[in-house]
């Protein structure tokens, strides 16, 4: 009791914020959430940012998730200019794989990390900083375009338009290309960088709004990708010009062979299943992360000090953390059983006898196709759902609990 009075008055454990955003727990699931959403979004370029073979040998544009085909597209139109002002290392073009994006994500970072430093400023400072950021960026758009017109009318003491002249010097429209040009380089990879950029504000700025704007983003992206690449929507766009508008790759509607991770599950499904798995990850740590932190916040002053609350909140979060591992780890495993559900049952049939019936289920060809994927996986989610009324699950979770309740109690 003494001790616990002693910390209460020496402050040196509180649920402030400027503490909590300190503490180890707090930072390790932002970190979790922010390395979760950086390898989703490489994932997902992996899956869906290339197009179809027949675009890719022709160098044309797709709609797929890689900034680099429309820098590339806009870079043709700029072929007078001698191209974009930016270099390719730092936009990523004429690099292969994960190459593309990784200045564009560090810059991703460096923007996110701005923005949530200025939330945490003064009311009175931020909107001095937001004021200095416009006028800085508006000067760099028309201060060279304003001042070179500007200083032509009075050294000819005339008033023209600055553009549409004969003479090269009194188009002062021209100055505003260079910058315009970087403008558009940098928002064509804010708008393919947005859910990073919108995940990490959210993460690190503790907004909600922003994490959802990151998922609904994805998830958008994701939608338009099916219906894009389906087989009756290509007919209907395409020509015959043109048979494989608008170029994107479709997904392989058969799925191989299992060769990934002991031959449990087939590459193509293993990178959804991994798409899937981060999404679950960076949705629950970042939503978790700031319902915790306002939950602290909006306790009264006296119980942020308290050591009971202290301590409880802390068990909370440590039992958040193995919760979390246990379930996404289970729930991997148990999609890539239902996924593998099929061959099992061509095996257990054939263990079963050597009859006709046997024999037909074994080289049964709907039954390796994606149907039946489909089908097997859901006897297997319906034989899993019928566990809970043979085993006790509530049992068995409350003394994992206990037991690792017991252990956090004995650890100092």
């Amino acid at each position: 009791m003494a001790d616990e009075v002693a910390q209460q008055e020496e402050g040196l454990t509180t649920l402030h914020l400027r503490t909590l955003r300190k503490d180890w727990r707090v930072v390790c699931l932002q970190m979790v959430a922010s390395l979760s959403l950086i390898w989703l979004f490489l994932t997902m370029t992996q899956v869906f940012g290339h197009c179809h073979p027949s675009y890719v040998a022709n160098d044309a544009w797709c709609p797929a998730l890689d900034h680099t085909l429309t820098l590339d597209e806009i870079e043709e139109g700029f072929a007078d200019i001698d191209g974009l002002p930016l270099p390719d290392w730092v936009t990523g073009q004429g690099n292969e794989g994960d190459g593309r994006y990784f200045v564009p994500i560090l810059l991703t970072m460096a923007i996110a990390g701005a923005w949530v430093a200025l939330n945490f400023q003064p009311p009175v400072r931020r909107r001095k900083i937001t004021l200095a950021l416009l006028g800085a960026m508006i000067l760099f758009l028309a201060g060279m375009f304003l001042l070179t017109w500007t200083f032509g009318m009075i050294m000819s003491f005339d008033l023209y338009l600055p553009f549409g002249h004969s003479d090269d010097s009194m188009n002062h429209s021209s100055h505003l290309i260079w910058p315009l040009s970087v403008y558009i380089q940098v928002i064509v990879m804010l708008f393919f960088m947005a859910p990073v950029l919108f995940g990490l504000m959210g993460i690190w700025g503790l907004s909600k709004r922003m994490v959802n704007w990151s998922m609904a983003y994805m998830l958008i992206f994701l939608g338009l990708y099916a219906l894009l690449s389906y087989e009756g929507v290509v007919s209907q766009l395409s020509s015959v010009s043109d048979p494989y508008s608008p170029g994107l790759n479709p997904l392989p509607t058969q799925i191989g062979e299992a060769d990934t991770l002991g031959g449990l599950i087939s590459g193509e499904v293993w990178n959804l299943l991994l798409v899937a798995i981060l999404l679950m990850v960076y949705t629950e740590t970042a939503q978790a992360t700031i319902r915790f932190l306002e939950y602290a916040f909006r306790l009264p002053e006296s119980c942020k000090k308290d050591p009971e609350y202290v301590r409880q909140f802390q068990s909370i979060l440590n039992t958040h953390m193995q919760h979390t591992v246990v379930v996404i780890i289970a729930v991997g495993f148990v999609t890539m059983l239902a996924l593998k559900f099929d061959d099992l049952i061509i095996d257990v049939v054939g263990w079963a006898g050597s009859g006709q019936w046997s024999g037909q289920v074994r080289e049964s060809l709907e039954l390796r196709l994606t149907y039946g994927k489909v089908i097997s996986a859901m006897l297997f989610l319906t034989f899993v759902a019928g566990l809970r009324y043979i085993v006790p699950w509530q049992r068995i979770s409350g003394l994992v609990e206990s037991a690792l309740s017991k252990k956090g109690n004995t650890n100092p």
